[in-house]
């Protein structure tokens, strides 16, 4: 299998419904062969969102979508996540936001923390802010989005808190040793009954690549984000664990 990496690839070519970039954030797209066919495999990540309820193709943070011609269509339902109907307002608020301010916030090197102490405040008296999650989304959105921006500006792949907080840089390869990957996938599998309410039949030789979520999310991000390609069916499985 050859591959080679893009890291946060436009969200056109991710989605064939842009709007799921509300939800899903696009990290990196591994180009790689599979069957002698040609795929663009995305790994996509959520942050700030929580799964409170349980759909075919979208549970626990494990999400299915069909490969159209490079591109994803979620076959899962967004009312999978907390307050999904609340989330598109404040979203928008804060990306216009930051589309106005983040030249501003990169040469202030603003830390998350201000970040979300001046932001917050300007959403209290106004009902876009009124949902549960809210703070910790913003948190998402802004590690996100300023990690991304820097990257698109300079080339140089810089976690905000690396830039923010003088964090050391994370050096190591974006995607994980494939056998490394296939160790944390079979703990899933082994206990996949109780990770998953449906039966998608998934299995280790799925396994496309997979990414440290914290390398592109919010600090606090633990876990593994994987990529799963059922070939016959041409369907990717996006697994958060």
């Amino acid at each position: 299998m050859s591959e080679n990496i893009q890291l946060y690839p436009d969200i056109e070519n991710v989605f064939i419904d842009k709007s799921l970039g509300v939800f899903f954030k696009p990290l990196l797209t591994v180009k790689t062969l599979i069957d002698g066919e040609d795929y663009h495999m995305h790994i996509v990540s959520t942050d700030g969102l929580f799964c409170k309820n349980q759909y075919k193709y979208s549970e626990n943070n494990f999400f299915g979508f069909k490969y159209i011609n490079g591109k994803y269509e979620f076959l899962g339902e967004l009312a999978v996540f907390d307050d999904y109907e609340e989330i598109y307002k404040f979203h928008n608020a804060l990306e216009e936001d930051f589309t106005q301010n983040r030249d501003i916030y990169l040469k202030e090197k603003r830390t998350v923390d201000d970040y979300l102490e001046n932001i917050l405040p300007q959403f209290e008296k106004t009902n876009i802010y009124d949902f549960s999650n809210a703070e910790y989304y913003a948190e998402a959105f802004y590690s996100y989005n300023f990690t991304k921006y820097f990257y698109e500006k300079f080339g140089v792949h810089k976690h905000i808190s690396v830039i923010t907080e003088n964090y050391g840089k994370n050096t190591d390869p974006f995607l994980l040793d494939k056998k490394e990957a296939l160790s944390i996938l079979e703990e899933f599998l082994i206990n996949i009954n109780h990770n998953l309410k449906n039966n998608y039949q998934i299995n280790q030789n799925m396994l496309v690549a997979a990414t440290e979520i914290f390398r592109f999310m919010s600090i606090i991000r633990d876990g593994i984000v994987f990529s799963l390609l059922d070939p016959s069916n041409k369907i990717v499985y996006i697994l958060e664990y």
